[in-house]
């Protein structure tokens, strides 16, 4: 595993997550433009503004989960149509995922024909989690963590996941989590039905 003191791993990681950010803001660009709206309609449907969208499509800014799923309502997609998903029946470490969030690594380890569900693995840095609280459209989440401590708010609760240690909850029941401690924390999700991938029609 990376040491987070490692200057040169660390700076490969920076390289990758700024590739993964402009990725990820390629797709929505694509997506708005397909759909033909501006810049202007979806930063003021998703209440963000014109200068933050046009960052976060160039790949210029991280975003938090929760304003990334409102450009995602207003797109009319769900953030699972953002992923890569893996092709292999065996993953090896998980396609790199973009949820949103600052200072957290995700990636995806179940194949892209798993339809049952689907499992993350999260990887938080000191201080780093989804920036502020959200829902998902999925019926039930499973959490373990497998490093560190996390710290889990589920609808105004919180549960602390250190090594071993599990909980479960609804997506759909507001939930955040962010790493207060001051080493790298991982956290492993099973999400019971996966994340809707397709479009739901026009905006």
């Amino acid at each position: 595993m990376m040491s987070i003191g490692d200057s040169g791993a660390a700076g490969g990681a920076d390289r990758g997550a700024a590739a993964l950010e402009a990725s990820t803001g390629a797709r929505l660009r694509r997506i708005r433009l397909g759909r033909g709206l501006s810049l202007t309609e979806v930063a003021q449907r998703a209440e963000v503004t014109k200068g933050f969208l046009s960052q976060l499509e160039r790949g210029l800014t991280s975003v938090s989960v929760p304003t990334l799923l409102r450009v995602c309502e207003v797109l009319r997609i769900g953030v699972g149509e953002l992923f890569a998903y893996p092709d292999e029946q065996v993953v090896e470490g998980g396609n790199r995922i973009d949820m949103g969030g600052e200072g957290v690594a995700e990636y995806l380890l179940t194949p892209a024909g798993t339809t049952a569900f689907q499992v993350f693995r999260s990887v938080i840095e000191p201080g780093g989690g989804t920036g502020g609280p959200y829902r998902l459209d999925t019926t039930t989440i499973f959490a373990m963590g497998l490093s560190g401590s996390t710290r889990l708010v589920v609808g105004g609760e919180t549960r602390m996941l250190s090594a071993g240690v599990s909980t479960s909850f609804s997506g759909r029941t507001l939930h955040q989590f962010d790493n207060p401690g001051t080493t790298v924390s991982e956290v492993l999700w099973v999400l019971s039905p996966p994340l809707p991938s397709g479009a739901r029609g026009p905006a």
